[in-house]
């Protein structure tokens, strides 16, 4: 122990009598976590003439030496480059820690001849790691690696490649038997893919083409709507909705002549996610907070502004929708009910265990979550509000789509999404209709959804840069995979 604290405690040696350097590899497996540390500072500090005993150490079966080497290896700077082959060979070792050290080990090599070559691609594999820790580490690396690389990793060919890597695996790994991803560069649709299949069941795959439930996501949809009607003047997002028409709501709380329309699709209206029993059965329906007070997610939320909307159209919910937008901008393969066309094209929901569930068929639209759609039609729903808000002709008004991608309310209790640099999110709000998560390079609008049914989706776009996505899966389990996902490829 004496030599230990001599050398991790004095001036740099450039020479260690062989006994010592074969003590302190030794240590690098010791029970002791502090002995580890100590050799490992010892082993740092002595240098290139360490480099040998530590890659020999790399290749220890023991977690805990091969780690501890690393973390030496990293304290010493270009000496271990010598070491490269083992050291990106860790970026795929069994141990989390192990990894993560590795990653930041090779960062730290940045501008050496060779590392970035050599580490670039097993970096990029561990941005979809399922350790928060070495994601965050490996992104950390390869902007050290390649500053001026890191967009261009990023491109479409190289992009699709990534996905292509990952999801066959996510797939496997979360038991979802199939998912559909768009993506969204310079507000246009630039690419979309199928992977996996519609049923566990069945053999037929997924495509582009293939009918999710979007579950939540709906609720945007409702609220290009509502921002539609606003447009139009027929809408005040700050005038009472209980003065478009009546509706009798139990049980009668004086407060509820003060929810607008803003607070609906803002989630401060003070109404519950759902009511006991559900919509559907028209139970009592009370505030749970004073109007306008703070956020609280509600379905009943958007079902109440969706009656308000069709009071004030005329029309009911899904004739609403394909009049204004699904119809202008053709798409296809898009209702907020069932029908034999949804059905033909339909995937089917799985559990946790990623065994089928039986299929939905919902025959009285919700604008909280009973859109039907695929990921192309999604997308080209982004791409209008983007286009709307760089005041571009669309389907909306620029002031329309700004106020909705302006923050209402605070969301404490929601962290934000995790992305890799900086899309990385530093706080939470709630727009019209959409979740914001505030970054360094400009807020990303997201939402997400999951139905009982078994399926799971999100969506997000950055309307400065004009970038997106859409992830539709069809287990119970894809929440994990597209977190994954947007893990490894930020905003695009």
């Amino acid at each position: 122990m004496a030599v230990l604290l001599l050398t991790a405690g004095g001036p740099a040696l450039h020479a260690a009598p062989a006994d010592e350097l074969a003590d302190l590899a030794q240590a690098l497996g010791d029970a002791d976590p502090y002995r580890r540390g100590a050799a490992a500072v010892a082993l740092g500090r002595i240098g290139a003439a360490a480099v040998p005993a530590l890659t020999r150490s790399l290749g220890s079966d023991q977690a805990e030496r091969r780690g501890a080497a690393a973390i030496a290896l990293g304290r010493m700077g270009a000496p271990a480059q010598a070491a490269l082959p083992e050291l990106v060979g860790l970026l795929s070792d069994s141990s989390a820690l192990v990894r993560q050290v590795a990653a930041r080990t090779l960062g730290g090599l940045a501008g050496l001849d060779g590392v970035a070559q050599a580490a670039l691609q097993p970096l990029t594999r561990c941005l979809s790691d399922h350790d928060e820790a070495v994601r965050r580490s490996a992104t950390w690396a390869l902007e050290r690696l390649a500053p001026g690389q890191r967009a261009q990793q990023l491109q479409h060919h190289r992009l699709v490649a990534t996905l292509d890597a990952l999801l066959p695996a996510l797939l496997v790994q979360h038991q979802v038997p199939g998912a559909a991803v768009a993506l969204i560069r310079d507000r246009r649709l630039v690419w979309s893919g199928g992977y996996g299949r519609r049923s566990a069941a069945a053999g037929e795959a997924v495509t582009p083409d293939t009918v999710f439930e979007a579950a939540s996501m709906s609720k945007p949809v409702m609220a290009m709507l509502a921002m539609q009607l606003v447009d139009r003047g027929q809408l005040d997002l700050d005038r009472p909705v209980v003065a478009y028409g009546p509706e009798l709501l139990v049980p009668d709380q004086p407060e509820k002549q003060r929810v607008t329309a803003r607070m609906l699709l803002a989630h401060t209206s003070g109404y519950p996610n759902w009511r006991s029993g559900g919509e559907e059965i028209e139970g009592p329906l009370p505030l749970l907070f004073q109007p306008g007070a703070k956020f609280g997610y509600s379905g009943e939320g958007s079902f109440y502004l969706q009656r308000r909307i069709e009071w004030i159209s005329g029309l009911p919910l899904e004739r609403l929708a394909h009049q204004r937008l699904f119809g202008p901008l053709g798409l296809q393969h898009s209702d907020f009910g069932w029908t034999p066309q949804i059905g033909a094209r339909q995937a089917t929901g799985h559990g946790d265990d990623g065994r089928p569930r039986p299929p939905s068929r919902y025959l009285h639209p919700n604008a909280a979550y009973t859109l039907y759609t695929t990921v192309d039609d999604y997308a080209r729903l982004l791409v209008e509000v983007m286009k709307a808000a760089q005041g571009e002709p669309a389907l909306l008004s620029q002031a329309a789509a700004q106020e909705m991608l302006r923050p209402q309310v605070v969301v404490e209790a929601r962290e934000p999404i995790e992305r890799p640099g900086a899309a990385q999110g530093q706080a939470v709000y709630w727009g019209l209709g959409w979740a914001l998560n505030r970054t360094a390079q400009g807020d990303i609008a997201h939402h997400s959804g999951a139905n009982s049914t078994g399926f799971r989706s999100f969506s997000q776009f950055s309307p400065s840069r004009g970038s997106g996505l859409v992830i539709l899966t069809n287990g119970a389990q894809g929440d994990e995979l597209w977190k994954r996902l947007v893990a490894a490829i930020g905003d695009l």
